[in-house]
């Protein structure tokens, strides 16, 4: 462990660094993030680690222990991600699945027709009710930063997000139901 440290110290530069603590600790430090976030991406969490010791080079090069100064990285990474993990469950975002670009060939009909009605619905509402609800619904964010991010305060917030649910709900509908009309099939049959 020492003559690693010594070579941390002597690296001429922080890529040189950073690669030896990977060869070194990498599978160590993807082991003990596996543990740390059982549910979470260990590969992921290990190449975020390694990034942020790229940033942080500079502190590496003070570090007394450099491999402890990484561990100590992935720990608090591995906590920040448990604790949007856990946001994500108590929001009902867990099942959310990740977006597709937008022109993906693997996207169906329906997936496009879905998001033209969205994206008509979002059109209708005024700007206000576009940024509240975009942030909260589409970004995820909460009420005290859409308040910040708008300046606004936080029940004006609420009460945007509350019309701006209703009016895309109701274009939706109203959308479908075109649809149905149009398609000569019945609103059931055309899907939301």
């Amino acid at each position: 462990m020492r003559i690693l440290e010594q070579a941390v110290t002597k690296a001429s530069s922080p890529v040189e660094a950073v690669r030896a603590l990977y060869t070194e600790h990498g599978a160590r430090l993807r082991q003990t993030l596996a543990r740390l976030a059982p549910t979470l991406d260990a590969d992921d969490l290990l190449h975020e680690t390694f990034l942020i010791a790229l940033e942080k080079s500079n502190e590496l090069n003070r570090a007394q222990q450099p491999h402890a100064w990484l561990f100590g990285i992935a720990v608090k990474l591995a906590a920040t991600r448990r604790r949007t993990a856990r946001l994500r469950r108590f929001f009902g975002l867990e099942e959310v699945a990740e977006l597709a670009v937008v022109d993906a060939p693997s996207r169906t009909v329906e997936q496009r027709d879905a998001q033209r009605r969205v994206q008509q619905a979002l059109e209708a509402l005024t700007e206000a009710k576009r940024e509240v609800f975009v942030l909260f619904e589409l970004q995820g964010l909460g009420g005290e930063a859409i308040a910040e991010a708008c300046g606004i305060p936080i029940k004006t917030v609420w009460t945007r997000l509350f019309h701006a649910r209703k009016e895309v709900a109701a274009a939706i509908e109203r959308a479908l139901v075109t649809e149905a009309r149009t398609s000569g099939l019945s609103r059931s049959e055309v899907r939301p």
